[in-house]
């Protein structure tokens, strides 16, 4: 119906709600399988990305294990869009200043859009390709382009308009206040100097997940990958302000094209997914990067272990004790490292994961402690108890 009243959004979070529990049965299926198929592929990624895609066959064995591992990946990759987005954040609060005039914002996200996105590519070729200073001029720099972008704006009917609106509306005692709009362009300007400062944490996420060569084709592809990522991030708030529809649509529209905007970043960024799932793996003690002793009771022998690579192999009942730490342990699936290969980074372990032994859990048994590394403790004395010696 043409006039029918448009629903609020409890009313509209309610009617949703009831679709999603009326098709609870279907979608529990399909979100099951999902989740399933997104547990095989991040687990044969991290398993590719040590070099050992052998373990995957036998890993997926173990499917009760999936359960923590994708709670572990998506906890993993949570964080790393909430890192990815401190942009979103930013340049929304820099729009919802403007909240006073709602008529307007449609327009004002577009014209904040100009200066964010120009300063966001500027500073961003200047940290690569710029001359080689400390990170002083690089605010010095984004300082300058933000001044440079004010008096745009500030050239703009629209903008002027908008800023004499809201400061009126937050001091109605005072429309006419030129300080009162001069903080309020001070704290947009600020606002704006933060969200362009805060590209560098997707270009940061980005560097670090990099495991290819460094060549200046490399160099040029990552800037250009850090330049579209941070720009990207923007997308969410833009959608937001310029929908006509609803607040509970907005909001819908909006996570949607958080989660675009972080699945483009990942897809395109080389080795962010195998970062992300490097990480995860720490958290959920697949890869424990800790010296342990480990008694291996089938399979190997001491002669299997080269002293040059692990060390001293002691013999306990027959069977190597070896000092190793594991790289992937899941279900009955571990994979045992020498303690020298400790501090490798994920862009080595292809070539260094050659040097471990594959073996199972239940015949990998972790030995305690020797009693020689725990000092003993010291003997102490009570005063109240000892006994006065003879006088001289």
């Amino acid at each position: 119906m043409p006039n029918a009243t448009p629903l609020t959004f409890q009313h509209a979070l309610k009617k949703n709600l009831k679709r999603i529990l009326n098709f609870w049965a279907p979608l529990s299926v399909i979100f099951a399988g999902l989740g399933t198929l997104l547990g095989f592929y991040t687990l044969s990624t991290y398993a590719s990305a040590i070099g050992r895609p052998d373990l995957l066959a036998a890993a997926l064995e173990a499917k009760s294990a999936l359960i923590p591992w994708l709670a572990s990946v998506m906890g993993m990759l949570g964080a790393y869009l909430l890192t990815l987005l401190a942009s979103t954040v930013l340049f929304g609060l820099t729009v919802s200043f403007f909240n006073d005039s709602p008529s307007l914002q449609h327009k004002l996200v577009g014209i904040l859009c100009v200066p964010v996105l120009s300063g966001i590519v500027a500073m961003l070729w200047y940290s690569f390709e710029g001359p080689e200073r400390n990170a002083l001029w690089e605010v010095l720099y984004v300082a300058l382009w933000l001044v440079l972008s004010l008096i745009a704006m500030l050239a703009t009917t629209t903008f002027r308009f908008a800023v004499d609106v809201c400061a009126t509306m937050a001091s109605p005692g005072h429309p006419r206040s030129w300080r009162l709009r001069g903080f309020f362009v001070l704290m947009v300007s600020l606002l704006l100097f933060s969200t362009v400062l805060s590209a560098v944490f997707p270009a940061s996420l980005i560097l670090k997940a990099y495991t290819g060569e460094d060549t200046p084709e490399a160099v040029n592809r990552l800037m250009y990958i850090s330049m579209f990522a941070a720009c990207v991030t923007l997308m969410p708030v833009v959608v937001f302000y310029v929908s006509k529809a609803d607040l509970f649509k907005r909001l819908a529209l909006s996570l949607l094209a958080v989660a675009v905007a972080g699945g483009m970043i990942i897809a395109i960024s080389p080795g962010s997914p195998a970062a992300i799932v490097y990480a995860a793996a720490g958290v959920m003690n697949v890869r424990a990067p800790v010296e342990a002793r480990f008694w291996l009771t089938k399979t190997y022998a001491r002669e299997d272990f080269e002293s040059a690579v692990w060390g001293d192999v002691q013999i306990l009942r027959g069977k190597p004790v070896v000092s190793a730490f594991p790289l992937f342990s899941f279900g009955d699936v571990l994979l045992l490292c020498p303690t020298s290969r400790v501090k490798t980074t994920l862009k080595d372990w292809p070539q260094q994961s050659a040097y471990c032994v594959l073996t199972q859990s239940s015949n990998a048994i972790r030995m305690p402690k020797n009693s020689d590394t725990i000092s003993p403790p010291k003997p102490t004395i009570d005063n109240k108890t000892k006994k006065p010696g003879p006088s001289t």
